[in-house]
Parts: C-alpha cells; sequence; structure tokens
C-alpha cells in the first residue's frame, strides 16, 4: 500500500460452462433416468466420494449413467473456511449490458454465485406486477466481519449503476423453528426427497405442483410423501 510503483494484479475472470439445460425432455416416473435420479436426489447435496469409494453398486451406476447424459452436474463444496456471514443480492430486470460488469465487480470475492433469473416482482405501493428477463441473484461469504460496511458499499455501487429496485439480505431468521411447527418435527426431513413430491401429469407428459389453495381459497400443505405412495421408485 505504500509503495507509489505497485502495479495491481487483477486477476483473470474463470468461467465454467457445466451444459445448457435441457427442458425438452419430461422423465416421468416409470423412467429409469427418474428412478436413477431418485435414488440419490435429496433436499441435501450428495457426496459421491463417499458412494464411489464403498460398494454402493447400484448408487454408483445410477450417478455415471446420469453423468453421461448430463442430468446431474458435480460441484465442489467449501469446508473448513471459517466463513460466518452470507449475503445474498436480488438484482431482478438489469440490463444486459450491464452483466459482464456485475460479473467482473463480484468475481473479486474469494467465494460467491451468481445466477442467472427471469420472473416478475411486485413492489408494495404500485398496481403492476412487474415482469423480467433478465435478473440476477448474487451469494457472497465472508468470514467474520463489519458485514454492514460492505452493504453500503452494494448501495452506492447500483445507484452509480442505476439499479433502482434490488433487495439486500443477511442474517436471516433460522426457518428450522418455522418448519417444526408447521410439520410438527422436522424428523420427516431424514427421508423427504422433494423429487418425488411432483404430481406426474400423464396427458401432457410433465411434472406439477401440488395446489396451494382448495375451493374455499384456505391455504393447504401438500404430501410431502406423496411420490413413495403413487410411484413405484424401486424398481
Amino acid at each position: 500500500m505504500l509503495n507509489p510503483d505497485y502495479n495491481i494484479q487483477i486477476p483473470d475472470l474463470k468461467e465454467f460452462n457445466v451444459g445448457d439445460i435441457d427442458s425438452s425432455n419430461y422423465f416421468g416416473p416409470n423412467s429409469s433416468e427418474f428412478k436413477a435420479l431418485s435414488q440419490i436426489y435429496n433436499w441435501k447435496s450428495l457426496d459421491i466420494k463417499s458412494y464411489l469409494t464403498r460398494r454402493y453398486f447400484k448408487i454408483n451406476t445410477s450417478i455415471k449413467e446420469l453423468l453421461k447424459q448430463e442430468l446431474i452436474h458435480p460441484f465442489l463444496s467449501f469446508r473448513n473456511l471459517d466463513l460466518v456471514e452470507e449475503i445474498t443480492i436480488i438484482l431482478p430486470d438489469v440490463k444486459k449490458e450491464l452483466n459482464q460488469s456485475i460479473l467482473k465487480i463480484f468475481s473479486f470475492f474469494n467465494i460467491g454465485f451468481i445466477y442467472e433469473m427471469e420472473g416478475e416482482y411486485f413492489i408494495q405501493g404500485f398496481d403492476d406486477v412487474v415482469n423480467f428477463e433478465n435478473g440476477i441473484m448474487i451469494k457472497l461469504y465472508f468470514p467474520d466481519c463489519q458485514i454492514d460496511e460492505f452493504e453500503k458499499l452494494f448501495d452506492l455501487l447500483f445507484e452509480y449503476m442505476k439499479i433502482d429496485h434490488y433487495i439486500i439480505l443477511n442474517d436471516l431468521v433460522d426457518g428450522k423453528p418455522l418448519v417444526e411447527s408447521t410439520f410438527q418435527g422436522s424428523k420427516f426431513l431424514d427421508s423427504y426427497n422433494p423429487l418425488t413430491n411432483l404430481i406426474w401429469n400423464e396427458k401432457d407428459k410433465r411434472w406439477q405442483n401440488h395446489k396451494l389453495f382448495n375451493e374455499n381459497f384456505e391455504p393447504v400443505y401438500p404430501d410431502l410423501f406423496y411420490g413413495k405412495k403413487n410411484y413405484d421408485l424401486e424398481s
């Protein structure tokens, strides 16, 4: 910092292409692909190494076949880095010409994930729902530090980039008590598989979600073990 001749080395941006998502093929509950995926999919990420080094022949075969068809993608998880702070930034409706600038700026952080998204959002006080096709969600991880200083910088950054609508989230409430109070405990998570909780529409050959309201517009909680009761996942 005290050397006026010091030349700042800007690291090269590294991009990894894990493949394009092909949404044109839908595998039903009787397909071998769905049965294989349901055996290894969970609401938690799967540690592939723990299976490949043991005699889990059926699961290992499923993993290899799904990898060949590019239906699953492995990723590296970070451990023992003493990361205690997390910030989630949601930028709906961003101009496409800002995508590369945002990617380069946030690539300076040691650990972070950037996602593209599309959908709609609603601002309280306005009448219309805003649809957007180019949105960005950013997740950043920090050691124990003054996180509010980063939030101030992000506010200035988005003001400079003329991004009017954004959300910065951190220090979120632990959702475990809410889950336990809603479903009378959390033991069901030991065997819960969200993949098998969807409903297969035989007519349209597509998966669909459960209804969220009944005929009286009262909220309905879906059957968390719908797939285990209705699909033959073992054969």
